[in-house]
């Protein structure tokens, strides 16, 4: 039995785009990806590596091993990676420059939830967003970010004001520390980063939820149609046979941000495309 060998990484929030004819073959032998993801269910990449496993072996196919490796990179890197051929698959909030840059596969991943985004806030400061009724009244306050995510243009061309640096977890201590004044996070991502962080001083801020358009998707280099092709068609049979909603379902914190939308009550605050 032919094995898959995948090298599985990420990006730290219908249909293929027009196909091109594809530049590079697919090698379903040996997928890079950089490096071997947690099989923990509260890990924040857990998730996009199953559904890329059930992608990449639909139901009946042959096993898909995985293969750890010690390169790990993030942001502009990443992607540069995949665009020198250096690994094959992320996943990554899109943007329109990621699409000019990569291919998207065009199937959203996390069911909408990838367009909400909550505030992190130090506790006890829920006072200070409670007037807030409008984006202008948001940019009184500072906001934090990574100063190489995709978010950045869109929270600036919207007025917002922002506090940016590298590295995911220097954020959430920049908050504490009162470097500025919320942290903007998707939805499925807040509950567990609270919960993360202990000692910190942190809290969900109880009225506001930001909305923006956009999905989250795997992305393959620009030639790599055939592979594309692939994860798409692997996509939509798990949807068919019920797999991506049991994987998407089975995952406590992604229940909870369904929940947190049901249950309604916060001012939605509309955030622009460019």
């Amino acid at each position: 039995m032919l094995k898959k060998r995948l090298l599985i990484a990420a990006l730290l929030y219908p249909g293929l785009q027009a196909w091109a004819a594809p530049t590079h073959p697919v090698d379903t032998d040996s997928l890079k990806i950089p490096y071997l993801l947690s099989h923990d269910v509260n890990h924040e990449d857990y998730y996009f590596y199953e559904l890329l496993r059930l992608a990449l072996a639909p139901k009946g196919s042959e096993a898909v091993t995985l293969e750890p490796q010690q390169q790990w990179v993030r942001d502009q890197r990443l992607r540069l990676a995949l665009q020198q051929g250096d690994i094959d698959i992320l996943w990554s909030q899109t943007s329109i420059e990621f699409e000019r840059q990569m291919l998207a596969v065009k199937v959203p991943l996390l069911k909408g939830l990838s367009q909400y985004r909550l505030l992190l806030i130090r506790a006890g400061e829920q006072s200070r967003f409670n007037p807030i009724k409008s984006l202008e009244d948001l940019a009184q306050l500072r906001g934090g970010m990574g100063s190489q995510w995709p978010d950045v243009a869109l929270m600036e061309a919207n007025g917002l004001q922002l506090v940016t640096a590298t590295g995911y977890g220097r954020l959430f201590r920049m908050l504490a520390e009162k470097k500025f004044d919320y942290f903007s996070r998707g939805i499925y991502q807040i509950q567990s980063e609270v919960h993360f962080y202990p000692t910190l001083p942190l809290a969900i801020e109880q009225r506001l939820l930001l909305r923006q358009r956009g999905a989250m998707y795997f992305f393959v280099a620009s030639g790599r149609v055939e592979l594309a092709k692939q994860i798409e068609q692997g996509l939509q049979v798990a949807q068919r046979d019920g797999r991506f909603d049991r994987l998407f379902n089975s995952v406590p914190r992604y229940r909870w941000a369904m929940s947190e939308l049901e249950r309604g009550g916060r001012r939605i605050l509309e955030l622009r495309s460019k």
